[in-house]
């Protein structure tokens, strides 16, 4: 399309700061996964199998699921950033790119707006309405652009060999969607939405720790 060139240029980035960019995913990613974790700990009130991670933000300590959702939206925009610098503009990088800038903005909209607790259906309030809809919209985008980076790797140099570990994970987290739509129907969604939670963002931390030893190694050669 006449505009990728274009697209290419906005997003031109420098190794050292595509390098720090796919840091940075790791670490928010990784930070999500620990606080998540430590709540676990923190409030034995909550219960795993049958409450979401959201309703770690209401309550004790909640301030750590809404910072763990805020480290998680930058772990997104980070990561479209470098991937931008890094990738060529083919159309599934197009798509792939804002995909992962929506699901930023959505895990935004996650923390701001606390999910409903201690209801038999949940959204019972418009605030719970846009949690729901804002996480359903973030994850959906991942796991989208998960499929069109999948094939994207594909058609670039140093990343063919990544293409169907990428690819498996994409299907991954389907399946893992699956599970965690019986689960919820047997009254086990929260078991069910770790489980989503856990391969859907799989992808995106493998492929930002796939980013960083490219460019490691970019920069062992350069100075070789």
């Amino acid at each position: 399309m006449i505009w990728l060139p274009s697209m290419r240029k906005a997003y031109t980035i420098s190794t050292t700061k595509r390098g720090w960019l796919a840091l940075i995913s790791i670490i928010c990613i990784g930070y999500f996964f620990v606080i998540v974790l430590i709540l676990h700990v923190l409030r034995p009130d909550v219960q795993p199998l049958n409450k979401a991670v959201s309703n770690y933000a209401i309550g004790p300590y909640g301030f750590l699921m809404v910072s763990a959702f805020f480290a998680l939206a930058l772990a997104m925009a980070t990561l479209a950033l470098a991937l931008a610098g890094e990738l060529a503009p083919t159309r599934r990088t197009q798509y792939g790119v804002p995909l992962l800038f929506i699901a930023s903005v959505g895990l935004v909209a996650v923390g701001i707006f606390p999910g409903d607790v201690n209801v038999p259906h949940p959204p019972a309030t418009l605030t719970g309405l846009i949690h729901w809809i804002a996480a359903g919209t973030s994850f959906l985008s991942i796991m989208i652009a998960a499929f069109l980076f999948s094939y994207s790797f594909e058609e670039n140099e140093g990343w063919q060999s990544f293409h169907r570990p990428a690819l498996v994970l994409a299907i991954t987290g389907v399946v893992a969607l699956v599970v965690f739509t019986g689960l919820a129907l047997i009254g086990w969604a929260g078991i069910g939405e770790r489980i989503y939670l856990t391969a859907s963002l799989l992808w995106p931390l493998l492929t930002a720790v796939r980013l960083n030893a490219l460019i490691l190694r970019k920069r062992k050669l350069i100075h070789a």
